[in-house]
């Protein structure tokens, strides 16, 4: 993360979009207020409601709307936040209580109790939006809301991750007089409980946050405003840098653009610098002939070399991972580096233990044959 010295104060509109990426909130600096901080990321949302969102409308979703749990900056397991407390009730991971904070509110004065809280989650698995978050809560059975402030989420399996669930922002909790129970809101217009409050939003270009006054959670708050812009690339968002239209650069730069702006930082312009939790993934379709094979899907795995790609690719701006579940979360393992350790020939492939062919024969021509693969997709790991 890249900034400019002006001053800024510790923000939480700031904290919170740093919450995926582990980096430190901006440290106190003068009391002058010169407008709203201005924030550039190329994450721009692809819907205003939680029901639909996996992706990096997430990081909007946590300025303006509140989960039961969140992860505090720099943080590793989540805490209570519009809740004042959440355990498991029993001993096999299959009850997990959650009791609200007192006198709840959403943004627009509106009541924010057990009630809210069971009709959010259930509406995602009702609206069932295709690539949404619904799949996040396959262990979950129902959800009762037992009064106004208790919330009992009883799952169909033990699942000891299931907090952190609760803790992604797909999980926000929304207004039942405005959010259907059975449809995606389709009027623009956002309510949450979040530390701010989106006033105005343009479409992939601009969006203006101002303090909710109402918000009660575990953010500090010193700004009383806050804009993101949107770029469509990290070249665009590292001119605006430069020409001091923005402030801070958070989201989506490229790993040539973070060497040079290494080479930058002065006085004038702050290196912001910690561990990361976003994933690129290589997703195979388990219907597709041949990536429906694990002997295949073992092959690449076999052939992939993370080392190669962290540094050739990325210039050493990334780490290798080896588990689905980013580094400094828990969960981390090293299961891929177990299984398949260093990257070696194709020929493991012909003594996978499912014994599938997986020969490949030259084309009519003579000419080797080639395969085409999409673009890695990439997930905030939160």
């Amino acid at each position: 993360m890249f900034n400019r010295n002006r001053g800024l104060r510790a923000g939480a509109a700031i904290a919170s979009i740093s919450l995926a990426a582990g980096c430190g909130v901006f440290s106190n600096g003068n009391s002058d207020d010169r407008g709203p901080i201005v924030v550039g990321t190329t994450s721009a949302p692809s819907t205003l409601d939680p029901a639909a969102s996996w992706d990096g409308s997430w990081e909007l979703f946590r300025n303006i709307y509140q989960t039961l749990l969140a992860y505090p900056s720099g943080a590793t397991t989540p805490k209570p936040d519009a809740a004042k407390s959440c355990r498991f009730t029993d001993g096999s991971n299959t009850t997990y209580r959650c009791e609200l904070r007192a006198d709840m509110r959403f943004a627009d004065g509106d009541r924010l109790d057990a009630q809210a809280v069971k009709h959010s989650i259930d509406r995602i698995r009702l609206i069932n939006v295709s690539g949404g978050p619904a799949g996040l809560l396959g262990s979950l059975d129902r959800v009762e809301a037992a009064g106004d402030r208790d919330v009992v989420f009883h799952l169909n399996k033990p699942d000891a991750t299931f907090p952190f669930v609760l803790a992604t922002p797909a999980m926000s909790i929304v207004d039942p007089d405005d959010y259907p129970a059975h449809s995606l809101r389709k009027d623009g217009k956002v309510f949450g409980s979040g530390p701010y409050t989106l006033t105005s939003y343009d479409d992939g270009k601009r969006a203006q946050l101002v303090r909710n006054d109402r918000y009660k959670g575990f953010a500090r708050r010193e700004n009383s405003a806050v804009t993101i812009r949107y770029f469509q690339d990290s070249a665009t968002m590292v001119k605006a840098l430069r020409d001091k239209r923005i402030d801070v650069t958070y989201r989506g730069l490229a790993a040539d653009d973070i060497i040079a702006l290494q080479g930058r930082a002065s006085k004038s312009l702050q290196l912001v610098d910690g561990s990361g939790t976003d994933i690129n993934y290589l997703v195979f379709n388990p219907k597709d002939r041949w990536a429906g094979n694990i002997a295949v899907r073992k092959a690449v795995a076999q052939l992939v070399d993370r080392g190669a790609i962290t540094h050739k690719i990325y210039r050493d701006t990334v780490d290798p991972l080896y588990s689905m579940v980013p580094k400094g979360l828990t969960g981390h393992t090293t299961a891929f580096f177990d299984d398949f350790e260093t990257p070696a020939s194709p020929r493991p492939a012909s003594s996978s233990p499912t014994r599938a062919s997986t020969s490949a024969s030259p084309s009519p021509s003579g000419t080797p044959a080639t395969a085409t693969a999409p673009r890695p997709a990439s997930n905030s790991g939160n």
